[in-house]
């Protein structure tokens, strides 16, 4: 039954379309050219590929709007581009070769923190410009070598974590035997003491070494994907606790999961999500929950998944770069299925996703030939909600609220009104009109050769 007007459905699509609708893709060769694609974050996944040239070795971190691009050995810059504005570069400048620029984190007073691979330094920097405003000796962390190998950083509050492999360049660049994660004040701009019992100062030791993955956080927790020795299955995925600064162990190993963690993700409902590299150096997807259970999502026949990464709804992204067929595939982060029928190409290979970490649930402002579905709202729902649509004017448009599990709760078919709009008012009652119990829910909606899904929490 429809309860909005169409002035107010309009107004709520209106105002999710002002939300970033699309994700940055770096697609690179690896050798001599990356560039820098638009994909969309709702079916049908449309992709704009080749926006701006990149290095071929980069990576980027979303802020503010604005997408900055670390542009590693050989270039060691950064590049900032405006994604409203079909991702130009809008201003580029350098912290100096020979650094080889690793990851970006942003601190609530404007300015960020870059870490180094190739030399004993953490730089706080102002972002806009460039200037650093302060060189931060990670020295102290080195092992033999010289240098503590940091790589990815985050920011939790007023504490910067950043991963700290220690391996040994003279020896094909194995791990020395202990790994942490590093912790800076950004009040004072030192090191935190992570373990005073020991000498020194000292990082959070993790749980196995080599820690491979970007930091991320879940539960409360961070979770490091660590690779240890490569092809032997001495890692897994390294919890902290970022409060105490405690080491929580492994919450999966690798032997678990069978092979070498190269990526990592969270989900939704304590699922998490990970790329594997086997003896053989062949990748798969799989995903597992925090009682150890593992499936398989997607089989690889070489080391062809590069990265995976949470949309922060209800999507899956993962770069596949498989020769002949390279493209970005999308799983259901509930179910585990694959949304799209074959990998959708993004011009070079993708290799790195930068998604909003603040990311609203958009709607495409698309054709309304085209399926689109605006947040519920409000969400969470206590427990009735809204979602407003958009498809081809007289079309039917069916409604499902599935759980995680995948059981079908609520149903519902609307046809789309003349100015091509529709909205649907869940009261918290499942089919049988009980009360659903709290949590997270999909809702779905598919039209004639189209389909869209968001995310619903319920609380009571």
């Amino acid at each position: 039954m429809r309860t909005f007007s169409t002035t107010l459905v309009m107004s709520m699509l209106a105002l999710a379309a002002m939300a970033q609708p699309h994700a940055g893709v770096i697609a690179t060769d690896f050798v001599s050219s990356g560039a820098v694609s638009r994909l969309d974050l709702s079916s049908p996944w449309n992709v704009t590929a080749d926006l701006e040239s990149v290095h071929h070795d980069a990576v980027g971190v979303w802020h503010d709007g604005l997408i900055y691009v670390v542009n590693r050995a050989g270039a060691d810059n950064i590049q900032v581009l405006d994604p409203e504005d079909d991702y130009t570069t809008i201003r580029q400048y350098s912290l100096e070769l020979g650094r080889n620029l690793q990851h970006m984190a942003f601190h609530d007073d404007g300015t960020a923190y870059v870490s180094c691979y190739d030399t004993a330094e953490l730089l706080h920097i102002d972002p806009a410009d460039g200037t650093v405003l302060q060189v931060i000796s990670t020295a102290m962390f080195a092992d033999a070598d010289g240098l503590p190998e940091t790589g990815w950083v985050h920011l939790s509050g007023d504490r910067l974590f950043v991963t700290c492999q220690r391996l040994d360049r003279d020896n094909y660049y194995s791990p020395v035997g202990d790994s942490y994660l590093l912790v800076l004040d950004t009040n004072t701009n030192t090191w935190v003491d992570a373990d005073q019992a020991q000498a020194g100062v000292q990082g959070i030791q993790l749980a196995a070494a080599n820690p491979y993955t970007r930091i991320v956080p879940a539960d409360d927790h961070l979770l490091i994907g660590c690779n240890g020795y490569y092809v032997v299955n001495d890692g897994g995925v390294a919890v902290v606790d970022p409060s105490t600064l405690t080491s929580l162990g492994l919450e999966i190993s690798e032997a678990d999961l069978g092979g070498d963690i190269v990526g990592l993700a969270a989900g939704l409902d304590g699922r998490r999500h990970v790329v594997i590299s086997d003896a053989s150096f062949h990748t798969a997807v799989k995903a597992y929950t925090v009682d150890g259970v593992v499936s398989l999502l997607h089989q690889a026949s070489g080391y062809d998944h590069a990265d995976i990464a949470y949309d922060g709804d209800f999507q899956i992204l993962v770069a596949d770069r498989k020769i002949g067929a390279a493209g970005v595939r999308i799983f259901d982060a509930a179910s585990g299925s694959q949304l799209t029928s074959t990998p959708l190409a993004t011009g070079l290979p993708p290799a790195w996703f930068v998604v909003p970490s603040d990311r609203e649930t958009p709607v495409l402002d698309l054709p309304t030939a085209s399926l689109t579905m605006a947040a519920p709202w409000p969400n969470p729902a206590n427990p009735s909600t809204t979602i407003a649509f958009r498809a081809r004017s007289g079309s039917q448009v069916t409604l499902r609220l599935i759980d995680l599990r995948g059981r079908l709760v609520r149903q519902t078919r609307l046809v789309v009104d003349a100015e091509g709009s529709g909205s649907w008012t869940f009261d918290g009652r499942d089919r049988q009109g009980r009360q659903v119990a709290s949590g997270v829910y999909r809702c779905v909606a598919e039209g004639t050769g189209s389909f869209a899904a968001r995310s619903l929490t319920i609380v009571r």
